[in-house]
């Protein structure tokens, strides 16, 4: 979502029309569920994506033609051959389109854009909710942000922000689909070296936002780490004096040194985090698990830590790691 927002914000500022795409509704097999989302111009595709396949090009061919429109649609598709109004696909389900034609001049998607990235960049969660009656709607009143406590942002639009505190799910409330603003998890990487270079690069195409912590000045250049949204360079010993935890966090340890290694999961532990992966050998993480009982660690925290990091695929290269810790991320932010 923050990559449709930055490119929305620049299409207002640059006096492009575009038109926002939302599966709103899915049944059964779809490519794509619920809250799934592309931006197109009238030059086509502009990000983002609704599956692929059929029903996206159909998609993007019926944005194209409302670019400029000031009324919205709503768009029932049946993914079935034999279906009246199916296009041709065989997945079994079937899924409800909103299109949102979004024009330079319209204030309120500014107000909206413009809150919503501040929302990314503090990290703080919100609510976004998009009329959806078919044709007609004045352009004005499609699109309204709240924040967490469910007080209006920004825009304006027919839901409640009471109605929607609490809400973990894309659904449709009087007339408007709602759906929480999903703030990319913070992945942060202990040790900047070729395992940890993949790794960011691996977690940042799948949607986290990564932060390398390196004690050395050659292995935390910017130019290095350009998926990096934030490099810190401090201590290892001393993490809190450079940043601080957040009980979202995903953590990865994987420094050259086995001391740094043990000194960082030591601190993490003491903090209410929702993933801490620690990567070694099996003689690593033996004497990892000791050094931290003799400390007074529990086992049943130690039992929490995911090591060794990775689903088990038999990875050897620091691209195949990277893959490994990726997946397992991917699978952990799923079901937890």
């Amino acid at each position: 979502m923050r990559d449709i927002a930055e490119h929305i914000s620049e299409s207002l500022s640059t006096g492009r029309n575009v038109v926002l795409v939302t599966v709103v509704g899915s049944k059964g097999s779809t490519p794509r569920n619920a809250g799934s989302q592309m931006l197109v111009s009238e030059a086509g595709l502009v990000c983002g994506t609704i599956g692929g396949g059929a029903i996206e090009g159909h998609a993007i061919a019926k944005a194209r033609t409302m670019v400029g429109e000031d009324t919205c649609l709503v768009e029932d598709l049946a993914l079935r051959p034999q279906a009246e109004n199916s296009i041709g696909m065989v997945c079994g389900g079937d899924a409800v389109l909103l299109y949102v034609p979004i024009c330079a001049e319209d204030d309120a998607w500014a107000q909206v854009t413009s809150r919503l990235l501040k929302c990314f960049e503090r990290r703080t969660p919100a609510y976004l909710a998009l009329e959806c009656r078919e044709g007609g709607l004045p352009f004005r009143g499609t699109v309204a942000l709240f924040d967490e406590r469910g007080a209006l942002v920004a825009g304006d639009c027919g839901v409640s922000g009471e109605q929607l505190v609490g809400l973990k799910r894309k659904c449709v409330i009087d007339g408007c689909f709602a759906m929480p603003v999903s703030i990319p998890v913070r992945a942060i990487v202990f040790g900047g070296g070729h395992v940890g270079r993949a790794t960011i690069a691996a977690l940042a195409q799948v949607g986290f936002a990564c932060t390398l912590f390196e004690c050395r000045p050659e292995f935390a250049r910017s130019e290095d780490f350009p998926d990096a949204e934030q490099i810190i360079l401090g201590d290892y010993e001393d993490i809190a004096s450079s940043m601080s935890f957040d009980e979202r966090d995903y953590v990865f340890i994987m420094t050259y040194s086995h001391a740094f290694d043990y000194a960082i999961l030591e601190q993490a532990l003491r903090q209410p985090l929702t993933y801490v992966g620690f990567m070694g050998s099996r003689r690593k993480i033996a004497v990892a698990r000791q050094r931290l009982m003799d400390a007074g660690v529990s086992e049943e925290l130690l039992n929490t830590v995911h090591m060794p990091i990775g689903l088990d695929i038999k990875a050897e290269t620091p691209e195949e790691i990277a893959v490994s810790v990726a997946a397992e991320c991917i699978l952990y932010r799923a079901t937890h």
